[in-house]
């Protein structure tokens, strides 16, 4: 090891630290290992498809690749596994991402390739910069590794993984930021398009569910189902889906799986199984509405608020949703400035009204 390997190495946060050890005490990898493994070229299309992260990267990839090929960097997006799914190698470093399997379909989860930086984002979801010799492959100890989690903004769940990567000459203290701007670029992205969706879900006072243009007869348990389903798009188990549907009532999970049957018979199939997950694009008007909180756009939110989530739902995890969205849905209007907004909103919804009505007074008395 040299004396810059034994700088950085002294340098090593904890959890690469503990990382390393893991790897040391893993029966499965040796230092000397070069091969990641790899995934079939079918799971990288369907993870690509189904993650959303082809549609949402279109927006940025373009930006992406000009940082990878001006900075001398190759660059991947990977799953919410660690296995790449699409990969830009500048010329420099095309040679050294094939070498390494830095390529689709290379799995790099910290069990496939050791102590890396895609594989702590994946177990850390924080950015995370990996230096030279704190790779245990010793075939990577020239480089430096980026990366930072794709974090859907709604559902906080991990979808993917942006990646950089470059030899340890090249790097810049300003990369794992630029990473770190990317992915969050990539993240705001994830927004239902209601455009694109053959399942509509209303749960915003009044419920109404639509697929394919055709509105739905449903029991307000197979509306929470849907509402669950469409906050995890990584799937439920059927032990989890109980939970947050019925809590500690004692509701046979034969009676959950029968509501997810026929669910599916209405919606063509498209719920599968192990885990649950909808896999048709889906809207949602509370989706949608907190978005529009974060972006703290009150015409927005106005819009969509036709009246409590669920109003009559025993669902705990829907129930503590319920809570959040009348919650944001107040604060927004509270945080107003502008009468001329809230007069808007008023015409908009009738829901909230009163809440409106208040802020409203309290600016006249501003101005008075």
């Amino acid at each position: 090891m040299d004396n810059k390997d034994s700088q950085e190495k002294t340098k090593a946060p904890s959890d690469v630290q503990s990382s390393l050890e893991r790897c040391k005490n893993s029966e499965l990898m040796s230092p000397s290992d070069t091969n990641t493994g790899s995934i079939s070229q079918r799971l990288i299309k369907q993870h690509w498809n189904d993650l959303e992260l082809e549609t949402v990267a279109k927006a940025e990839l373009a930006e992406i690749e000009k940082l990878a090929k001006d900075g001398k960097y190759v660059t991947a997006i990977s799953d919410f596994e660690g296995n790449l799914l699409w990969t830009c190698a500048s010329k420099q470093m095309k040679e050294a991402a094939d070498t390494a399997n830095y390529i689709p379909g290379g799995k790099w989860a910290e069990a496939s390739a050791g102590t890396n930086a895609i594989g702590l984002t994946l177990l850390q979801k924080e950015p995370t910069t990996v230096f030279s010799s704190e790779h245990y492959f010793t075939c990577i100890h020239n480089y430096v590794t980026y990366a930072s989690p794709i974090i859907h903004p709604m559902t906080r769940k991990l979808v993917g993984i942006l990646s950089f990567a470059t030899i340890r000459e090249r790097h810049n203290s300003l990369a794992q930021t630029a990473v770190m701007q990317l992915s969050n670029a990539l993240a705001s992205q994830l927004t239902s398009n209601r455009n694109n969706s053959e399942l509509e879900i209303n749960a915003l006072g009044t419920y109404k569910v639509s697929f394919r243009g055709n509105d739905l007869s449903l029991t307000q348990r197979q509306v929470e189902i849907l509402c669950l389903l469409a906050l995890n798009p990584r799937g439920m188990s059927l032990d989890a889906l109980h939970a947050c549907l019925y809590g500690d009532d004692p509701v046979c999970k034969s009676t959950l799986k029968a509501e997810i049957s026929r669910l599916r018979k209405l919606l063509g199939g498209t719920i599968a199984s192990r885990p649950y997950r909808l896999m048709t694009p889906v809207w949602c008007d509370f989706i949608d509405f907190w978005e529009a909180v974060n972006r703290k756009n009150i015409g927005d939110v106005a819009s969509l608020f036709k009246g409590t989530f669920l109003p009559n739902t025993t669902s705990p995890v829907l129930g503590e949703w319920q809570r959040s969205v009348d919650f944001a849905a107040e604060q927004v209007v509270k945080s107003c400035q502008d009468p001329s907004i809230l007069i808007e909103v008023m015409c908009q919804s009738s829901a909230a009204q009163e809440l409106v009505q208040e802020r409203l007074q309290e600016l006249l008395m501003k101005f008075h």
